[in-house]
């Protein structure tokens, strides 16, 4: 190769060989980008509810009260799990009151009020306050739903995830039993619901009451029946 050639042929080649390891370059793939701890997604934040409690009427019940509440605040994430819904701002504080009055206990404006009497002779029952708590996380504000569903909801929630299984309510005599007896009865037909038709039945219920928007309709919507009609297929099941 005589002079002149290879001054004109090795800048050609350098150039050649430049291009191509541009080339080469271009085609590798970008490292990923690993996010930066201020983009990260952090995890959501844990529902709580301050509790207040009012023993002044029955300082007895002091120890009591505080367990009571150390077990509201704990299952409090669950209520909500079940009756809560998107938009829905969840109660944050509410009071728990103890008093020498009859009957086990009633919540009104946010204020749960427990009978010191009935506390005291049945000491294992947590799982009633947690009922009460279902109230207040309930917030029917407008257009009140039958009592039985109110009642049923609140039981739902207690006997089906709070009290242990071996707890749960067995109807024992189906034939004379409706959905309309409330507490207990209702619970159970409304886990049948759950279990055998439909899941979050509960919730979508809740949350149609909360809007005033309660109907007999919804069952069927929901569920894939009319009401009477699950009642009897749930009455027929309890029988085998």
């Amino acid at each position: 190769m005589n002079q002149t050639l290879r001054r004109i042929l090795f800048p050609l080649l350098v150039i050649v060989a430049i291009a191509a390891t541009c080339a080469i370059a271009a085609a590798a793939p970008e490292p990923k980008k690993q996010p930066s701890k201020d983009t990260a997604k952090k995890p959501s934040k844990i529902p709580k509810i301050e509790i207040t409690l009012d023993t002044s009427d029955s300082p007895e019940m002091a120890d009591w009260a505080a367990k009571a509440k150390r077990l509201c605040e704990k299952n409090y994430p669950m209520i909500l799990k079940h009756l809560g819904d998107k938009g829905f701002e969840p109660p944050s504080r509410t009071t728990i009151v103890f008093k020498k009055k009859r009957g086990v206990a009633e919540t009104s404006g946010g204020v749960i009020t427990c009978s010191t009497d009935y506390f005291t002779k049945h000491p294992d029952d947590f799982g009633a306050v947690i009922h009460e708590l279902c109230h207040v996380v309930q917030s029917y504000k407008s257009e009140q739903p039958p009592g039985w569903v109110t009642e049923g909801i609140a039981d739902y929630v207690r006997w089906f995830n709070f009290e242990p299984e071996d707890r749960r309510p067995r109807i024992h005599d189906i034939d004379r039993a409706n959905y309309t007896d409330s507490y207990q009865t209702t619970a159970a037909f409304f886990n049948w619901i759950e279990k055998k038709k439909t899941s979050h039945f509960v919730q979508k219920l809740n949350a149609a009451c909360r809007k005033g928007k309660y109907s007999p309709e919804l069952f069927k919507e929901y569920a894939g029946k009319p009401l009477d009609d699950l009642w009897k297929e749930f009455a027929k099941s309890q029988k085998k």
